[in-house]
């Protein structure tokens, strides 16, 4: 009996430079069976040039709405074990001159440079992990660490150079470097205090994943559902400032914090929500060494992988 001979599977990769900045909520999406990243190059796949584009809309006088853009190449890839349906599925890419949204407006113009059929060799895929919000902080949290989760749970309760106090009153904060931290957390001088780079970096990584699609509220709050007392709720926090477990507890039950907007131009983002997050992603990168404990004081694992990828990104979008 003749054996039959096993058909191995090819990729087909198309590489396109943009011409004019691509209009799109992320650099990467999925179409006709095809896989379309944005990268800085098409050799390394670095992230790509973020250039944030103003739109204004017809009949509205207000601020224009921010769309993404970004700059660089772009890759389509397609996996199959038929050559003929990767060429048919590549064949309606290359018939467009331009991708991404608003291309009557000449965004998203691109040069398609080259075309290549290869065998397809998978990389081994780690499935990650789908972020989880704790119901309490457990017990395995130590002091260096908890200090650090008091001083997130707490930075948008003060006056900054940026905003006033999302509660609109300032909380009394006791230990002087928390406080330093949160007041000055906005700033680019660091002053020696650590608090501050990680106040920023898990501010920084909640608002990316809570800020999905502009909307914007006029209101810090719903007034149609009760007012909020703003005097006891300042009280309820500053009584709980000096316990990560405490004050973790309350704003996880709080309805308060619930219906306050964490970002005006978000409607949607609960600064519940967003303090929650600050604190389940230090405790994961925690575990992760990322965050890592040196001379009783937490510090930011400067070689992680994560840190570097994130140094890359601040650095195409200041670009």
């Amino acid at each position: 009996m003749e054996q039959l001979q096993q058909v191995e599977k090819k990729i087909i990769t198309l590489i396109g430079q943009l011409e004019t900045p691509i209009i799109t909520s992320k650099p990467f999406l999925q179409k006709k069976k095809c896989w379309i990243k944005i990268v800085r190059n098409p050799i390394e796949e670095k992230s790509p040039r973020y250039t944030p584009i103003g739109k204004l809309v017809k009949g509205e006088r207000k601020a224009p709405n921010i769309l993404n853009g970004y700059l660089g190449y772009v890759k389509i890839t397609s996996v199959s074990k038929s050559i003929i349906a990767l060429k048919n599925r590549i064949e309606y890419f290359i018939q467009k001159r331009f991708l991404g949204q608003y291309t009557n407006e000449g965004h998203g113009r691109i040069a398609w440079k080259e075309c290549t059929i290869k065998d397809y060799n998978p990389k081994l895929i780690l499935k990650r992990k789908k972020l989880r919000i704790r119901k309490g902080l457990g017990c395995n949290c130590p002091k260096p660490l908890q200090k650090v989760l008091i001083a997130l749970m707490l930075h948008d309760f003060v006056h900054t150079e940026i905003h006033q106090s999302k509660i609109y009153q300032q909380i009394t904060i006791e230990d002087e470097e928390i406080r330093e931290a949160c007041v000055n957390h906005h700033n680019k001088e660091m002053n020696g205090n650590q608090l501050v780079k990680i106040i920023k970096r898990y501010d920084s990584l909640a608002s990316w994943i809570t800020r999905k699609k502009p909307l914007k509220s006029l209101a810090r709050y719903d007034f149609e559902n009760g007012e909020i007392d703003f005097n006891q709720l300042t009280k309820e926090i500053e009584s709980k400032s000096n316990s990560a477990y405490k004050l973790y507890n309350f704003i996880y039950h709080s309805n308060d914090l619930k219906r306050i907007v964490e970002a005006l131009d978000y409607k949607k983002s609960s600064l519940r929500t967003h303090l929650l997050l600050m604190v389940n992603l230090a405790i994961n990168e925690y575990y992760m060494v990322i965050l890592k404990i040196e001379n009783d004081k937490i510090i930011i694992n400067e070689n992680s992988e994560s840190v570097k990828k994130k140094k890359d990104l601040d650095h195409t979008k200041d670009a």
